[in-house]
């Protein structure tokens, strides 16, 4: 599982996109939350950041 994520762990975020498109249609074309569309689609995009070398730990706010 450790070589697993150290090899594809930069491509996790699209994972996480396909969760967020489900919870967006779900708002929009049945009775889903705003809430779980607005938490998932801020989750990938902090996940596309980080994966991507774009968010760095000096500027990431969750890293210690």
């Amino acid at each position: 599982m450790k070589g697993l994520l150290a090899k594809y762990g930069r491509h996790f975020w699209v994972l996480a996109l396909a969760v967020s498109l489900f919870a967006w249609y779900d708002l929009l074309f049945d009775q889903g939350s705003l809430f779980d569309a607005l938490m998932l689609s801020g989750l990938t995009y902090y996940f596309f950041l980080t994966g991507t070398g774009r968010l760095t730990n000096e500027n990431d706010p969750f890293y210690k």
